[in-house]
């Protein structure tokens, strides 16, 4: 039988999984921002700020991931 979380747990993997979904909200803007413009990267070569934003939001959820196994304790602290 395997214990729960602690509360140190559950702390951490809140605050992540809220500091994750801010960072995939501005990774997702500034993907569709930068889409929506789309006339202009093959202009400016701005595929490195797609590639960027695309990483950032591949961060956030790869950290909301990380806040959830936290809380659940999936990872022991």
């Amino acid at each position: 039988m395997s214990e729960g979380p602690g509360a140190a747990g559950v702390i951490v993997g809140i605050f992540l999984i809220l500091f994750g979904i801010c960072i995939t909200l501005v990774g997702g803007g500034c993907t569709l921002m930068i889409l929506s413009f789309s006339t202009s990267m093959y202009q400016d070569g701005s595929w490195m700020l797609l590639l960027l934003s695309l990483a950032v939001f591949g961060g956030g959820l790869a950290i909301i991931w990380v806040g959830f196994k936290l809380m659940t304790g999936g990872f022991k602290t």
